[in-house]
């Protein structure tokens, strides 16, 4: 019996994942992307394994404070008016999606998401042999007062349900832990889960080295269409004019998912969530963990690079030029609470990326409704890092018709 085949389009996170648990279970692979490994958006995240993030962004209090952020231009969630016409389909499905019973739903989802990430993880940090990059230690979340402290009382009780406890601190406590906070921070919790990578590219450099060095083949290259006979896709036509024969299709182009799918027939609603990062290689500021501020979303890292200070969530459509202006106001957030943050300067470097996010923020996982030998791993927005190995594992079992720890169900294709 021939050994089976699978093409993957795209070398984020999700994609070098899929090829290496494909690769466990027998695989030979074919990675397909434009941009080296870990190049795209799974370059620029914040670094978190954010495993105890079960509770939806868009919930009840915070659909309260959307208008006001949108009102905003710097705020931690704006979208170019001219877009909105095209984002507000998105928009519409994402306040549905914010009514009580969804976002119980949605949260069960995410907690199932969750069980083995940094197990799944750990798989493949140990398989690279760069088990280093991945740090143990949990994220403080930072408060100003008592009020904002209490307004977060029902994310807090809902995750204690699921097993993430999040531990108060006063602020002298965590500045026992973090010196270089402000005198000024009232309190904080401990995440209850919400590991970090020293260096998100590498990560996936090296999860895509060992997929390599195992027989796997990257290609740097543009899918430009998907040819079927029937329900099956036959041939990847790449931008160089290539023709690349399938037998089995994983589609984990981030972003760019969607038209791929809409290619097949599937109607998936996505929109690109743009995010910012500084990376600031001279902060003058040293942490021990990752720092989220209540005031803002948001997450200051220390990296290998330097101190990540990352966020946002713009909406202007894939092809929009940066505003950097909102790297900036990043700093301007976290000198609130980092007194020693040094100022910009020409080591200083910013970034924007493309989140691809679905209005229930939960991923599409698994096959294709319309063709028989395709499956989707897309659709994680502000998740990917943390759910990446996870999918690629999910996606190797649904592959190798092996039963899943959790019910997929929440993430089907057709669900829009």
């Amino acid at each position: 019996m021939p050994q089976p085949h699978a093409t993957i389009i795209g070398a984020g996170i999700v994609g070098v994942s899929s090829a290496a648990f494909l690769q466990r279970a027998g695989y030979r692979v074919t990675l397909i992307d434009r941009l080296p490994p870990g190049e795209g958006c799974s370059f620029g995240n914040a670094g978190g394994l954010a495993f105890a993030e079960i509770v939806p962004p868009i919930h009840p209090r915070i659909l309260l404070k959307i208008p006001g952020w949108l009102m905003d231009p710097l705020g931690p969630l704006t979208i170019r008016w001219s877009y909105l016409p095209k984002a507000l389909p998105w928009f519409l499905a994402a306040g549905r999606n914010a009514l009580p019973a969804r976002v119980a739903a949605i949260t069960e989802a995410r907690a199932n998401l969750a069980l083995r990430v940094v197990a799944d993880f750990e798989t493949l940090l140990r398989d690279a042999g760069s088990t280093d990059l991945l740090k143990y230690e949990d994220t403080l979340r930072l408060y100003d007062n008592e009020q904002q402290f209490a307004a977060e009382a029902n994310e807090r009780a809902v995750k204690k349900t699921y097993g993430y406890e999040m531990k108060r601190l006063s602020g002298g406590e965590c500045r026992e832990l973090e010196p270089a906070l402000s005198p000024h921070i009232h309190c904080g919790t401990f995440h209850g889960g919400w590991y970090f990578v020293t260096d998100p590219e590498r990560t996936v450099k090296t999860i895509a080295e060992h997929v390599v060095r195992q027989g796997g083949e990257i290609i740097a290259d543009d899918v430009v269409r998907i040819a079927r006979e029937g329900t099956t896709a036959k041939t990847l036509v790449l931008k160089s004019g290539r023709n690349i024969a399938l037998d089995k299709l994983v589609i984990c182009g981030g972003a760019y998912s969607h038209l791929l799918a809409r290619q097949l027939g599937e109607k998936v609603l996505l929109e690109a969530e743009r995010g910012y990062h500084m990376v600031l290689p001279n902060s003058g500021v040293k942490l021990s963990r990752s720092i989220t501020y209540a005031s803002t979303p948001g997450a200051a890292t220390p990296m290998d690079m330097g101190l990540r200070l990352a966020g946002s969530d713009e909406f202007a459509g894939l092809e929009a030029e940066p505003n950097w202006a909102r790297a900036d106001a990043l700093w301007k957030i976290f000198k609130k609470i980092l007194p020693t943050l040094n100022e910009p300067d020409s080591a200083t470097t910013r970034w924007m990326g493309r989140r691809p996010g679905t209005p229930d923020s939960l991923p599409v996982i698994g096959p294709s409704k319309t063709v028989s030998n395709v499956w989707y791993g897309f659709g994680h927005s502000h998740m990917g890092l943390t759910w990446g190995p996870t999918t690629g594992r999910l996606i190797s079992e649904l592959m190798t018709g092996t039963r899943s720890n959790i019910d997929l169900a929440p993430f089907r294709v057709d669900r829009f």
